[in-house]
């Protein structure tokens, strides 16, 4: 259908058109449902993290942050391979333990946490599209998780792969691999479960802090005062709560000493020092999954409920925060 369309208003000048009858044609291609909605999200959140679709300085966020927990187990590997291929004993040379290594891997996980992490939630609040997501048959809960697993897929190989590099490593230059396997065989599988702890813990902080603003300079800011206030209040509190029973004991056995030393009934000291979640990660959690049997003033179980209760409580609050899309 053809049809003029013209019409004279007094005092403003004659217009002209036309309208077109192209006809409406209902979308015929394939449906790919809830899943393939969740999966779009997810593959956008993993552009997100590599800083596709904006600046230069987004893009290398990313690798910079690789090359920061990759460099230092790179190069312990050539040390080790230098040595060896010269004559010498790996034994002789005082390569960190796994567990050491997750030191450095935790600093630097926060950081990357706290800067790069709150992009995956953050810019959709502020630019209020998060109402868009709802004309796809996705649900809020979809969109969190989504999010949340497209951070945890980076934490996963930040924490993962070093440390399998390093396995390897260790493995090659053994007088017999084999035998370093089989010695060190329980390293194998806490790598795996320690990097996915650390992972999760990061991922959680970093989702939960971008949830509740639309500003990633308060998300950022909120990852890193988190884990400094909770370490400020766990060190003053103990301080003050610490018996002097305790101190005596503690002194005399060190914090790593071969003897377990058991908190004296009723100190709450230990229990609110486990709100340093550094030390609760990495000398609760991380040695003791590593067979390390050194001094924990309360049971290591403590310092995993500890940990579980922040991932727990952080990824509460996200799908809270976006139990329904809008909120």
């Amino acid at each position: 259908m053809n049809a003029p369309v013209s019409g004279h208003v007094v005092g403003l000048e004659q217009r002209e058109g036309e309208v077109f009858d192209l006809g409406y044609r209902h979308y015929d291609g394939p449906r790919g449902g809830r899943g393939k909605a969740f999966m779009a999200v997810y593959d956008d959140g993993i552009r997100s993290v590599l800083g596709l679709g904006r600046g230069v300085a987004a893009k290398m966020m990313c690798g910079i942050f690789g090359l920061l927990v990759l460099g230092p187990a790179i190069f312990i590997i050539s040390v080790a391979g230098f040595m060896s291929s010269f004559g010498g004993e790996t034994d002789e040379i005082p390569l960190p333990k796994h567990e050491d290594y997750y030191v450095l891997t935790f600093i630097i996980l926060l950081l990357f946490a706290a800067i790069v992490g709150p992009a995956l939630l953050s810019p959709d609040k502020r630019n209020s599209v998060l109402s868009l997501y709802a004309v796809r048959p996705l649900k809020s809960l979809d969109y969190a998780i989504a999010r949340w697993l497209a951070f945890f897929t980076f934490a996963m190989a930040f924490t993962i792969v070093p440390q399998a590099l390093l396995y390897l490593s260790f493995v090659l230059s053994d007088d017999s691999p084999l035998g370093y396997i089989k010695d060190h065989g329980r390293d194998l599988w806490a790598i795996f479960a320690i990097g996915l702890i650390l992972a999760a813990f990061m991922t959680s902080l970093a989702m939960a802090a971008a949830s509740l603003t639309s500003r990633r300079a308060f998300a950022s800011a909120g990852v890193i005062a988190f884990v400094f206030i909770t370490a400020a209040i766990g060190g003053f509190g103990g301080e003050i709560l610490t018996s002097d029973q305790d101190r005596e004991e503690h002194g005399a056995v060190g914090n790593y000493g071969d003897e377990e030393v058991q908190a004296p009934d009723g100190d709450a000291a230990h229990y609110i020092h486990l709100l340093i979640l550094p030390d609760t990660m990495i000398d609760g959690v991380s040695r003791w999954t590593f067979g390390d049997r050194a001094h924990f003033p309360v049971s290591p179980w403590y310092s995993a409920m500890t940990i579980a209760a922040v991932i727990a409580g952080a990824f509460g609050i996200t799908v809270f925060r976006y139990r329904k899309f809008g909120g």
